[in-house]
This record gives C-alpha cells, structure tokens and sequence, in this order.
C-alpha cells in the first residue's frame, strides 16, 4: 500500500478543556516521518518553562495571546502569526488570555522521488477531536 500524499488535521485551535491542571493541555495531532504536529492549548496565565527542542519547530497563533520568549525576545503569538525556532534553542511561553498554538517539529524529510500521483485518492484525515493534557 502507497503512503498517503496528505494528510487533513482538524481540532488545531481547541480550547484547554481541562479546568484542573496549571499546565497547557497538549496533544499530538499527527507523526509523519518528516514532522510531527501538536496543539498547545493554554488558559491564561498558564505558563510552558523554558525548555529546548532537539529539532528545529514552528508555532503558530491559532487563538488568543501567547507570549513566546526566546534569545531575550518576547514575541506574541496570535492568529496568523508564527516564529520559527533552531534546534536546541531555549524558549518559553505564557497565555496572555486563553489560547492555541500549533507546535510542528521538524525532525526530518521525505523523499518521494517520482512517485506517480495519479488520480487515485490516497489521502488520510486525522480527526485531532479528544484532548490529553500533560
């Protein structure tokens, strides 16, 4: 069976349902072998500690206000913003009011040569419905 050429996430700008934790609610919306793409769901106030990825990331704003502290910078993120980070690069983020950024790991690339495309739909769809804090 062919790999799918595509693959069409939804649920990227659900809320953080969670009304208990301290911490955004994170959940994993797709793996492929050159990506993988998260949903960091925040309320406000809630903070993600300075950390490091070991691969190269983008975030993008999908709702509300998200700080994003990196190299002494703080940038906000909000719908149809974005910032792209290195590899092994501290950064922080804290929700300035509820909201959802898309997380996309860059971990590697896919090669598909030549591969025919034709007409067949080999598509997959990733619902991304049910929420799993962390």
């Amino acid at each position: 069976m062919t790999e799918p050429l595509f693959t069409y996430l939804t649920g990227l700008a659900d809320p953080n349902r969670d009304g208990e934790s301290d911490r955004p609610a994170i959940k994993r919306i797709n793996r492929s072998e050159s990506e993988t793409i998260v949903r960091l769901a925040f309320r406000a106030g809630q903070v993600m500690a300075e950390h490091l990825a070991a691969h190269p990331i983008v975030v993008l704003g999908q709702t509300g206000a998200i700080d994003f502290t990196v190299d002494g910078q703080t940038l906000r993120l909000e719908p149809g913003t974005a910032i792209r980070v290195d590899a092994r690069t501290l950064h922080s983020l804290r929700a300035v009011s509820d909201g959802t950024v898309t997380l996309v790991i860059v971990h590697g690339t896919q090669d598909r040569g030549t591969q025919d495309r034709g007409t067949q739909d080999r598509g997959t769809q990733d619902q991304g419905t049910q929420d799993q804090g962390t």
